[in-house]
């Protein structure tokens, strides 16, 4: 994305990583219950062997440090990345 805007600042950066754990938090890990054998889910039942806990909406279900670590993270990457790379 940098290459076709050719630009790259850390703010852009910055905007990157959080639309990148937007759709992580939101779009992906709600849908790892229907993929991971082992993980609880709303249709597996009480017969279910699973072992973990889904992840729900945001990753709240491990704690309010999940999500704020993932935003965090992603933040800074996106901001050094962005200041960093070169374009052009």
């Amino acid at each position: 994305m940098f290459a076709r805007l050719e630009q790259a600042t850390w703010w852009l950066g910055a905007v990157f990583g959080l639309l990148h754990v937007a759709v992580a938090l939101l779009a992906l890990l709600p849908l790892l219950p229907g993929l991971h054998p082992r993980m609880a889910s709303q249709r597996a039942g009480p017969a279910s062997t699973a072992v973990l806990e889904p992840p729900g909406l945001l990753a709240l279900n491990y704690g309010i440090q999940t999500p704020a670590v993932a935003i965090i993270a992603h933040l800074v990457y996106g901001a050094v990345l962005g200041a960093l790379i070169e374009v052009g």
